[in-house]
């Protein structure tokens, strides 16, 4: 009796001692499987993240908009009434940063720039002679017969809608006449009255594409072979200023000091060549002593590569070189002009003391 007791108690325990591997092999196969999905987390994570970044770089406006502290932007280096700055001024700032469309990458038919739009009854070419014919500012130094700074215009048909009769869209805003070449002039005359021997290159570029059969992306190309033949002409020069006018709206291009409208400036450096750290220096240069005597009046420097446009702008021809956007499309021939006086002040202020 006990023996056949014995004979069936043993598949009993056997079947037990299955049942406790059968659920230890499960608690195991789900323990992995948790293990699987924790990893799996972290995969898809961190290829969200790399996705991101990607993104990033390639969308510099996303960019600037979600890693302030990675921003080409230079702004407030040194500004004492920042509490003074006012709602319109900071959206100067956040405009540029969710990103419109800059001049170099705007790249219309030729048809564009060619039609010749209709100048308003406030158009005066001598307005914007007489108003910058001031008198010599006695800085205690001077050139004497050397040119040493170098205005030119790469867009030189940007112009400014209160001139355009007709015309308030800024994808509109081109004329051979009432454009960002008047400014040229205008820093060129002021740059002389302190002393600086300047040359102004007031070529009609459009014209010179269009005879040559070229598009408007070849703008810098065609100024940057008369750059180099003025180089070559004169070994005096020793900065180089390429004129351009923003495309945005007056609330982003306009402060007021002292109860006067300013047109608005920026600093554009070209990162697509190897020496641009010392664009880069010059810059920095013109915009610290900017904040230092016209607080606010820059909105700073952008950086760009040959991704978010030329990406070199001919600077990569001389250290001392830069594009400089003064205004945008609304701004008028006297806040304009205050500007182009201010960049003056500070421009002949490093060249007198670097």
């Amino acid at each position: 009796m006990s023996e056949k007791n014995e004979l069936t108690n043993t598949p009993i325990k056997s079947k037990k001692k299955i049942s406790k591997l059968t659920g230890f092999f499960y608690i195991l196969i789900i323990f992995i499987a948790s293990l699987l999905l924790i990893a799996l987390a972290f995969v898809y994570t961190g290829l969200k993240n790399d996705a991101t970044s990607s993104a990033q770089s390639n969308n510099p406006n996303l960019s600037d908009s979600t890693d302030t502290n990675k921003s080409s932007f230079y702004f407030k280096l040194l500004n004492p009434f920042a509490e003074k700055q006012n709602a319109t001024d900071s959206r100067v700032d956040s405009s540029l940063e969710t990103g419109q469309l800059s001049s170099d990458e705007f790249q219309p038919p030729m048809k564009t720039f060619i039609d010749e739009k209709e100048l308003s009854l406030d158009f005066n070419e001598e307005l914007f002679d007489t108003i910058s014919s001031g008198t010599n500012i006695d800085t205690g130094h001077s050139t004497f017969d050397k040119d040493v700074i170098y205005i030119y215009q790469s867009h030189s048909r940007e112009a400014f809608l209160p001139y355009l009769k007709n015309v308030v869209e800024p994808e509109e805003a081109f004329h051979s006449k009432a454009n960002v070449t008047l400014v040229g002039k205008m820093l060129g005359k002021a740059l002389e009255r302190r002393g600086i021997g300047t040359t102004v290159n007031s070529s009609d570029i459009v014209q010179e594409l269009d005879s040559r059969g070229m598009d408007y992306g070849s703008s810098y190309f065609v100024s940057g072979e008369q750059v180099k033949a003025a180089i070559q002409d004169n070994p005096n020069l020793e900065i180089f200023i390429d004129i351009h006018r923003d495309s945005l709206r007056k609330d982003s291009t306009t402060v007021n000091v002292n109860g006067s409208d300013y047109a608005r400036l920026l600093f554009i450096v070209g990162t697509g060549h190897k020496e641009f750290e010392k664009n880069l220096s010059f810059a920095k240069e013109l915009q610290l002593q900017l904040e230092t005597q016209y607080p606010n009046l820059s909105k700073g420097i952008l950086e760009k590569d040959k991704s978010q446009g030329n990406g070199v702008y001919n600077q990569d021809l001389a250290a001392n070189a830069v594009i400089i956007e003064i205004g945008g499309v609304d701004n008028t021939v006297e806040e304009l002009y205050l500007t182009v006086e201010a960049f003056a002040d500070v421009l002949s202020t490093n060249y007198w003391h670097k």
